[in-house]
């Protein structure tokens, strides 16, 4: 019996770790178009939302629901009056996604030694991978022009063909 107690705080664990990592990765990414917003509008009105399902938590700047899969920038008012502010507050986001990217790779490739008492090597070593790969699809499905298919971000155009569509403009 408690091995069967144990194994299920370990699954239990491992999920509160791919949710935690999965929502960091969002948001960092959602943040990174509001950076780039604030830094074209000097505008410090907008809203990120994270995820769809059940809400676990609402405010001014940002909402968390329970599926951390997608998110959404939402200026609050329109001050995105050219190109070169839409181009900016749009990638924002593949920026952060980059430099996350990067430097996980970096920390990756490194050969750091993380060690620890409580998870195995195999476990420390996947808590470094998921991440990379977490903030690598993110920043793929962003660049690649398309349209998103699931969430509540279905059928929206991805930042990469927004800013095709932005470029060919005027």
């Amino acid at each position: 019996m408690p091995m069967i107690i144990e194994a299920i705080i370990e699954l239990l664990v491992f999920l509160a770790a791919l949710w935690i990592l999965t929502f960091l990765s969002t948001l960092l990414h959602e943040l990174g178009h509001a950076i780039g917003y604030m830094l074209a509008t000097r505008d410090k009105h907008w809203h990120v939302r994270v995820g769809w399902g059940k809400p676990l938590l609402n405010t001014k700047k940002v909402t968390v629901n329970l599926l951390v899969f997608d998110g959404f920038f939402t200026p609050s008012e329109r001050k995105i009056d050219s190109r070169t502010k839409m181009i900016m507050t749009l990638s924002g986001g593949p920026a952060v996604s980059l430099l996350l990217v990067a430097g996980l790779l970096i920390l990756r490739l490194s050969g750091l030694s993380f060690q620890s008492d409580f998870f195995s090597d195999s476990a420390v070593e996947w808590f470094l991978n998921y991440p990379l790969f977490c903030n690598l699809i993110i920043l793929l499905l962003s660049l690649v022009p398309g349209h998103y298919l699931w969430g509540k971000v279905k059928g929206l155009e991805s930042d990469g063909l927004q800013i095709i569509h932005t470029l060919n403009k005027g």
